[in-house]
């Protein structure tokens, strides 16, 4: 499995009328999360007498569909792997497609107007040991943006934070940006992006210190 078993608290991800039954909420739970602990990972603020939302979402500053759906959710910075110095910023909705494959929608914010700006997938490492070699060039570990924690979740701190980071760790991923270049609409094919890996190229621009 991708990742390990947790505690489960289904109360923490009510749902709406019209949003989607509780039955393929706490089924993508179940299998993406089993085991990373989120029985505290959603923060919520107090609510007005008009404030609709559910609570799931209350104080989360994400896309509220994708937390409701993809609740491992995580920003971080891609680099482009032709060209790393150019680098972009992507908020990850992940949700489970097997117990060794996970696809996640990639956003450049995390509020209502986000764009949506690519697409990841992620995968154990079995399966990535089995694949052939040429197809191993399309896929970056993700050891280095953990243990310098560049990865931060959108829900989760402390513990259960680390947690999931650590199960994302050995997890190969494949990441296109659809939108990697033009302002007003994307410009361009779809670009391979790379993950930082802490050696050249493939690291995060150093700060000038003045």
């Amino acid at each position: 499995m991708l990742f390990p078993r947790i505690r489960m608290n289904p109360r923490r991800f009510p749902l709406q009328p019209g949003v989607g039954s509780a039955r393929l909420l706490l089924a993508c739970l179940a299998s993406l999360c089993a085991g990373i602990g989120l029985s505290n990972s959603m923060t919520s603020v107090p609510a007005s007498a008009d404030d609709h939302t559910p609570k799931a979402a209350r104080g989360v500053k994400a896309p509220l569909e994708e937390v409701i759906h993809c609740p491992l959710a995580f920003e971080g910075v891609h680099l482009l792997k032709d060209l790393p110095q150019h680098s972009q910023k992507a908020f990850h909705y992940c949700k489970p497609v097997s117990e060794e494959v996970a696809q996640c929608v990639l956003y450049d914010g995390t509020g209502p107007d986000a764009r949506l700006i690519g697409v990841e997938y992620l995968v154990s490492d079995r399966i990535y040991q089995a694949m052939p070699a040429e197809e191993k060039t399309y896929w970056h570990d993700h050891k280095h943006e953990v243990d310098a924690g560049l990865l931060k979740s959108l829900t989760q701190t402390g513990e259960e934070e680390r947690k999931t980071m650590a199960a994302v760790r050995p997890l190969w991923g494949k990441v296109y940006h659809t939108w990697a270049s033009g302002k007003t609409y994307p410009t361009g094919p779809p670009r391979l992006f790379w993950s930082v890996t802490g050696q050249e190229p493939f690291v995060l621009p150093t700060p000038d210190i003045k």
